[in-house]
């Protein structure tokens, strides 16, 4: 094993973080005085478990905390931490590689790492113990240290030798086996007095026993009679509450029973309600449809009257055509006369146009030349003389529809006429219905408008009430939850008032002295300690463990009224009690330096407790030379500083006694009667928080329930709104359908009217355009024809001045030809006559066909019309019909609503008599109920007497099956009981428990004092085998260290003598060990005479001897040889050379031979004031690179 590194943070002129690495063989440090060298040292020797402050050159253990400069701040805590090579398992540890940390905080508080994890300083000591590194270790020698080694104090020099001859351990344990010992002697003293106590306290134990055995003979006897008349008392009073439960319960069914018809009644008077209503909305829809039967039955009368108004129009209108057919035959006549006429002028023309063409023919051949000549002037006339001829028909044809035209116009404006007087007499029904029709359609979509907008009213109120709804619930829960924790906490203080109350948990004869205190019996009684003072409940176990019995000692105003309590509970057999008087205590305080400042203390445990000034001198007296502290790890801690001087006690209740003795585990019997009055109060103070929050909250409640009804009316409101309007839509809408129905029936026979109107119309606009059209024809044709007769005559006229040679032969065919166009013409004229003549008959004769057509459409109508009047009238009648037949169902609706009026009537006398019976039963119910309350409390007293006199409920007693033949006898038995009882006067029950308990104690005692006569005996032969062994394994180890010092003594002196001497041989374990030394030429007989050189040698050579027969793993000397000349220097160097092939050393020091030997130098600069630098130097690479080694 080997010390691989040193790391240091905080640690006195250390602020930053540094690391040594060190390798086997030789490590100086160097550096100037002050610059901090020996801190590193110090910084071994206090990870390692120094506790001594002095040791680390300081004057209290926040020394080793960088304190700061003037430009840096302070530390708040100290870090080191050793890195060593544990391959060869040189130290108790599985791993290779072994750290111990030490951290150091300036507020107090520390704590030991062993590879980072959290130990105890003991687990250190341990680790290192009789490796050389240990508390009492060699391998550490600290500056000026040296010397001391070879002093005439032998002290220091046993524990190292000790630690070399590897029975430390064994001290160690022999120490603690000691230490046991002297406890354990301790102990049989203390059983002893004890012992002795109880053998005092057996015999009156003994009586007091006997007499209350007899007393709990006879008071299991009263015990058994008393349940057994109870449970008899209990069992019929448990029948009778049967009984009461029966008539209850018949009670109950005829109350139900009466509430059940009464609902029944409720239905029916209800249904009888609902059917009034339903009647009423059947007569009102009955009388509505018979209103529309009226409506109806008045527009067919109406209809009825227009259509024989048409028939009688329509026969004037016959009459009218029958007399213009009368005219038109007349007519006819005359224009047949002159058609023969025209057509006898047109066959007497043809026949003189046949002669002359006859004479003609003849002029033709004689013409024929010339008429070759001519014969395109005679194509084109005959062409001219066709046009004319067709245009002179086509005007013919113009000019009769002219005609016609004014007197077709006239014959359709007396329809339009006769169709406008129809339309008259319905017009005004027409528009009464239509406007109607409207307003209903309006009254139906507002009604629909405000439906809509009642339903959204409806939505918001839904979720109003929905929100409020639920925030009345969580309010409600809530404040049912803290109800319920209210009640809870209720039920605990009860029960912890009650407990307090009863004193439980006190011993008999305290609550003997209280009650007699209460009765007045005792005066100057304060009451329990417990009572008189408060403790914070962070420290309410600590104070009752270390007041320990002594919580329940009762406190008096002087020694005479403790005197008297003490009279009393001896007369009463009543038990033992202590007793504190104000008057005669005075209490003592601890006073240790220091103690304040220490790790994990807490206070003095008088300090933390709260009492009346008065009762200041008892605590101190009780509490005074008690500390409090957080753990046992801290108790142990500074109990050991202090030497066990005081007791210690943690805040979880452990001990450390004055003397060493521990105390712990599990809680006292005392435990809980302090901390039971505070939580009493703390308990109590919640309540009243509790109460406060309640009310916030039941007021809460109350507005969300407020809130919530509010909204819930506003909800049903809207709702029956919706409902008025749903009804009211529902009639609007009926109207609308009735109003249409009127329209429709109405505007049938109006439209089928004003759409032959409008056909009629159309017909006038066609042969008004068709007579204009023909009338500007009639004038086109006019001037066709005189163009078409101009041309023709032109060319005649250029005919006879073409061919002269005609002119003689011509001029008879001219005169033949004037002659033949002549009657030509007249034959056109007769013929145009004969064609206008038969145009016109032809006419006249049309129109007599279109009147007889009229006639016969109208003839047709008025048929129509006749069976439309028939169709009408039955349709009159089926409604006046259906009407009477509504009436009749009225009648019988309203004599039906008149029976359910009369049975409601009768329905609400019955239930204003139901109702008087009820009432009548909820009294007797109410009767009954209170007499099984009665009945019940009875019961339960009882059962409590039961339950508090025995701690037993019914069925347990019931369980005891106390068998008793005879109450009566068993009543006088009970009195006979009470009287001897009494005549036993005060019994001191607890007499028994005490008496075995004192018994038991006693044989327990005797043999706790064979126990611990035999660990005695077991201790003092651990001690004798530890010091045997001890003695065997230190005198071989004295002597190999004593051979080697005198060898090692030579070699560095040159010569000379040295020896360790034991002054006892037969005491080697405890003997004064001297050291006699002789440097060559020299006869010295006091080594104190030596100088410091041949004292500093000398104490080298020891240390060499110790490490040639027990090596240490590395040793650190802090300038061991400054004292020394350099030949002795060298000589030194040399020498710890030769000793490293078993042990490191770190070597600091300001000599240069002691420098020329290290393999690695370190320098210790401190360049910034106060701040501590290192600087690596590996000297032995460096001679190898300059060629020096």
């Amino acid at each position: 094993m080997f010390l691989k590194a040193l790391e240091m943070q905080g640690f006195k002129s250390f602020p930053d973080k540094t690391v040594l690495e060190f390798n086997k063989g030789v490590t100086a440090v160097v550096g100037p005085n002050g610059s901090g060298k020996s801190n590193i040292s110090d910084a071994v020797r206090w990870v390692l478990g120094e506790q001594s402050t002095k040791n680390l050159r300081g004057s209290k253990m926040e020394d080793v905390i960088f304190d700061g400069t003037d430009i840096r701040k302070a530390k708040g805590f100290a870090e080191v931490t050793l890195r060593l090579d544990n391959k060869d398992r040189t130290l108790q540890n599985d791993n290779d590689e072994v750290s111990v940390t030490r951290r150091y905080f300036r507020s107090g508080e520390s704590e030991y790492l062993i590879n980072g994890e959290s130990s105890r300083l003991r687990d250190i000591n341990e680790l290192f113990m009789d490796t050389g590194l240990g508390r009492d270790g060699y391998s550490i020698v600290g500056q000026g240290r040296i010397a001391d080694m070879v002093s005439s104090k032998t002290g220091e020099r046993r524990e190292m030798l000790e630690e070399a001859a590897g029975i430390s351990h064994f001290r160690y344990r022999r120490a603690d086996a000691t230490k046991r010992l002297k406890q354990a002697e301790e102990n049989l003293v203390r059983l002893r007095d004890i012992l002795t106590e109880l053998e005092t306290r057996i015999g009156p134990l003994k009586n007091q026993s006997e007499k209350a055995q007899k007393f709990i003979v006879l008071a299991e006897e009263r015990k058994d009679l008393e349940i057994g008349i109870w449970l008899n008392t209990i069992d019929r009073t448990n029948e009778r509450l049967r009984e009461q439960d029966h008539k209850i319960s018949a009670s109950e069914v005829n109350y139900k029973q009466a509430e059940e018809e009464l609902v029944s009644i409720e239905q029916k008077i209800d249904s009888a309600t609902q059917e009034i209503k339903n009647i009423n909305i059947k007569i009102e829809e009955i009388r509505a449809q018979s209103s529309v039967s009226d409506e109806q039955i008045s527009a067919l009368e109406t209809q009825l009257k227009v259509e024989e108004s048409s028939i009688l129009h329509n026969n004037e209108t016959i009459e009218r055509l029958q007399k213009d057919k009368s005219d038109e035959n007349e007519t006819e006549q005359h224009l047949d006369e002159r058609i023969k006429e025209a057509r006898q002028n047109i066959e007497n023309a043809k026949a003189q146009v046949a002669s002359l063409e006859n004479e003609m023919a003849e002029l033709t051949a004689k013409e024929e030349s010339i008429k070759t000549d001519n014969a395109a002037f005679s194509d084109r006339a005959q062409k001219l003389s066709a046009e004319v001829s067709a245009l002179s028909v086509e005007l013919a044809d113009c000019r009769v529809l002219s005609e016609t035209a004014n007197s077709s116009v006239e014959e359709i404006k007396n329809r339009i006429a006769v169709i406008d007087s129809t339309l008259g007499g319905r017009q005004e029904v027409y528009l009464k219905y239509k406007k109607s029709h409207e307003a209903a359609q309006e009254a139906l979509k507002k009604c629909e408008d405000e439906i809509n907008s009642i339903n959204n009213s409806i939505d918001g109120y839904t979720l109003r009430l929905e929100s409020r709804g639920k925030k009345a619930s969580d309010c409600e829960a809530l404040l049912s939850e803290k109800e319920r924790e209210f009640h809870k906490t209720e039920d605990r203080i009860r029960i912890l008032s009650d407990l307090e109350k009863s004193m439980e948990g006190y011993s008999g004869a305290i609550k003997a002295v209280i009650r007699e205190q209460q009765r007045g019996a005792l005066r100057g009684i304060h009451g329990p300690l417990s009572q008189l003072i408060t403790v914070r409940d962070k420290y309410s176990t600590a104070i009752e463990t270390a007041l320990g019995a002594a919580v329940q000692n009762i406190v008096t105003e002087t020694e005479n009224d403790a005197k008297r309590a003490i009279g009393f509970l001896k007369n009463s057999h009543s038990g033992r009690a202590t007793f504190l008087p104000i008057s005669a205590i005075k209490g003592r305080t601890l006073t240790e330096r220091g103690l304040d400042d220490e790790f994990g203390y807490v206070n003095m445990a008088s300090e933390l407790v709260e009492t009346d000034p008065k009762y200041r001198e008892i605590i101190k007296s009780l509490l005074g030379r008690t500390v409090v502290c957080d753990d046992l790890d801290c108790a142990v801690a500074i109990a050991k500083k202090y030497t066990y001087r005081f007791k210690i006690v943690t805040l979880d209740g452990q001990v450390i006694n004055a003397g060493g003795s521990m105390t712990g585990g599990s809680r006292t019997q005392n435990a809980g009667i302090l901390s039971r009055g505070n939580e009493i109060e703390k308990l109590t103070k919640s309540l009243e928080a509790m109460k406060n929050e309640m009310a916030s909250l039941q007021a809460d409640f109350k507005q969300l329930s407020e809130d919530k009804a509010a909204a819930l009316a506003d909800l049903e409101g809207t709702q029956g709104d919706l409902l008025r309007k749903n009804e009211e839509k529902i009639r609007l809408e009926g109207d609308l359908k009735l109003a249409k129905e009127q329209l429709d029936t109405v505007s049938g026979g109006v439209g089928e009217l004003a759409e032959e109107k409008q056909t009629l119309k159309k017909r006038i606009d066609t042969i008004t355009e068709n007579a204009a059209n023909a009338v500007v024809r009639v004038k086109e044709l006019n001037t066709l024809i005189s163009q078409k007769e101009g041309e023709l005559e032109k060319l005649t006229g250029d005919r006879e001045n073409i061919t002269a040679m005609r002119e003689e032969l011509s001029e008879k065919a001219a005169q033949l030809s004037l002659k033949m166009m002549s009657l030509n013409k007249d034959i056109e004229t007769n013929t145009d006559t004969l064609v206008h003549l038969n145009t016109r008959k032809e006419g006249h004769t049309d129109k007599a066909g279109v009147l007889d057509a009229e006639i016969a459409r109208i003839n047709e109508k008025n048929e129509q019309l006749s069976k439309n009047i028939e169709n009408l009238s039955l349709n009159i009648e089926e409604l006046k019909k259906g009407t009477s037949a509504s009436r009749q169902e009225i009648d019988e609706l309203i004599s039906s609503r008149d029976g359910y009026e009369k049975q409601q009537s009768d329905l609400r006398l019955l239930e204003r008599s139901k109702t008087v019976e009820r009432e009548q039963l909820g009294n007797e119910l109410a009767r009954l109920e209170e007499k099984k309350v009665a009945m019940r409390k009875e019961y339960d007293e009882l059962s409590a007497k039961l339950y508090d006199e025995y701690q037993l409920t019914r069925r347990e007693a019931a369980a005891l099956d106390i068998k008793i033949d005879d109450y009566q006898q068993a009543g006088k038995r009970l009195s006979e009981l009470k009287s001897q009882i009494k005549a036993l006067g005060s019994v001191n029950v607890s007499a028994i428990d005490e008496y075995k308990e004192v018994s038991e104690r006693y044989e327990f005692m005797s043999k706790q004092i064979g126990d611990v006569e035999k660990s005695k005996n077991e201790l003092n032969k651990l001690i004798f085998d530890l010091t045997g062994k001890m003695a065997a394994q230190f005198r071989e180890s004295f002597n190999k260290i004593n051979a080697h010092f005198g060898e090692t003594f030579s070699e560095l002196f040159g010569g000379g003598k040295a020896e360790l001497r034991l002054e006892n041989e037969l005491d080697l374990l405890e003997c004064d060990i001297e050291i006699k030394v002789q440097p060559p030429g020299k006869n010295v007989k006091n080594i104190d005479l030596l100088s410091g050189g041949e004292k500093a040698i000398s104490a080298i050579a020891l240390l060499f001897a110790i490490l040639k027969v027990t090596p240490a793993p590395f040793c650190i000397f802090d300038e061991v040889e400054a004292a020394l000349d350099d030949v002795n220097v060298a000589r030194y160097a040399s020498y710890v050379r030769r000793m490293t092939k078993n042990t490191q050393f770190i070597l600091i020091s300001h000599r240069r031979g002691t420098m020329e030997e290290a393999d690695v130098l370190y320098g210790v600069t401190m360049q910034e004031k106060g701040v501590s630098k290192l600087l690596e130097l590996k000297t032995a690479e460096m001679a190898k690179k300059l060629g020096l080694a």
